[in-house]
């Protein structure tokens, strides 16, 4: 069944393809419920490939064993249930992911969404983060001492977001910076001395 439900959802995503950073995913039709999904990186990474339904239930699942440069496999599924469905690809820091639903054999793509994850710097007590903002979304930034909110920024919908905060009047220990997306947050931990 999970094969089969994943077969139905390739074919009627065929012919999408998209990039974000370095990941490219080519979705193909092929004879009857079947469909080729290609995967290609600029490097050679591990690939982590997924259907979830509207639960968060997988479906299906796939890691490559060695990292690879380019992943093709031929998928032979011959019906999915009614419902909201998730495929999702990982590679290193980057995720894509469709949206889609299913309703009487009918598939439509209601979302794709890029993320890759942020780069966090310091630089002497100075800390410097960058993010691209691939959906477009209002962003938040959140500084923290333990369970103590120190500073909050909401950042608008800007693609390339580039954020610094000088922590130099901060007193030794640790502090957490979080950046707050619509489906994601990304923590990082800064021990001042």
């Amino acid at each position: 069944m999970k094969t089969t439900m994943m077969a139905i959802a390739l074919t009627v995503l065929a012919g999408f393809v998209y990039g974000s950073g370095n990941v490219r995913l080519n979705i193909e039709p092929a004879e009857s419920e079947r469909a080729y999904v290609e995967i290609s990186n600029a490097t050679l990474t591990q690939f982590e490939i997924d259907v979830k339904d509207n639960f968060g239930n997988v479906i299906f699942s796939k890691k490559t064993i060695e990292p690879i440069s380019a992943y093709k496999k031929k998928y032979d599924f011959s019906a999915l249930d009614d419902g909201t469905y998730t495929l999702s690809v990982k590679a290193e820091k980057e995720l894509n992911q469709t949206k889609f639903s299913i309703k009487r054999g009918e598939i439509e793509v209601l979302e794709e969404r890029k993320t890759v994850e942020p780069y966090f710097t310091m630089d002497g007590k100075n800390w410097k983060m960058s993010y691209l903002n691939f959906p477009m979304e209002k962003l938040n930034l959140y500084l923290y001492d333990g369970n103590q909110l120190l500073y909050k920024k909401g950042i608008d919908t800007e693609f390339a977001v580039h954020e610094g905060l000088d922590l130099s009047n901060l007193m030794p220990g640790n502090y957490q910076i979080v950046l707050e997306t619509r489906q994601a947050i990304f923590e990082h931990q800064i021990n001042l001395k």
